[in-house]
């Protein structure tokens, strides 16, 4: 599989969902807990560290919505286990700076992800199912696909009409190459 295969896999492919991705969710938040609970009396002061590469993570394989969900439900544990007195939410000022950084960290990563993802949607173009849309707009040709979100301008009409035409025949041509190729025809005695 070429990289751009793998990018389209990775970055482009509709996210985990159903029963699974809430599965992953759950443990995007219990394994930082269990880390942090482990390091209890040995640090102090980290509890949100953990939890943001889970949320990287979330927002890379579940996508943007249960990414979101597990910063929410993340910032409620740390601030209730690991941030001043146990079981306490929200109880000063630390509890409120802190929960607020986390949740504008949180959200930059997600909007990032979401940002790549979209724009090497945009990038490496359709696949053979997307289909390709031809239209003309003001004497002016362009083309554009489902998963774009934008319309690419291809030139003048009459110069893009001129350039389909170049195309369509060196295709035609590659397939009577191919067919003679393969009936053992001489090459150079092409058709007329």
């Amino acid at each position: 599989m070429t990289v751009v295969g793998l990018l389209r896999k990775w970055l482009v492919a509709t996210p985990i969902a159903g029963k699974p991705a809430f599965t992953l969710a759950v443990a995007a938040v219990a394994l930082p807990t269990l880390y942090r609970v482990s390091l209890t009396g040995m640090v102090i002061g980290i509890g949100y560290c953990p939890y943001l590469p889970f949320v990287l993570l979330s927002a890379l394989v579940l996508g943007w919505r249960h990414a979101a969900a597990v910063a929410l439900v993340s910032v409620v544990v740390v601030d209730a286990l690991f941030v001043g007195p146990s079981f306490r939410l929200l109880e000063g000022p630390t509890d409120m700076l802190g929960d607020f950084g986390f949740l504008v960290v949180s959200a930059l990563i997600i909007a990032l992800v979401q940002a790549i993802r979209t724009a090497f949607e945009d990038l490496i173009g359709p696949t053979a199912a997307d289909g390709v849309f031809f239209s003309l707009e003001n004497g002016q040709a362009w083309a554009s696909w489902p998963t774009a979100g934008f319309h690419l301008r291809l030139g003048p009409q009459d110069d893009v009409a001129e350039m389909m035409k170049d195309f369509v025949a060196q295709v035609e041509l590659g397939k009577r190459l191919n067919r003679q190729a393969q009936s053992g025809t001489p090459q150079n005695a092409l058709p007329t």
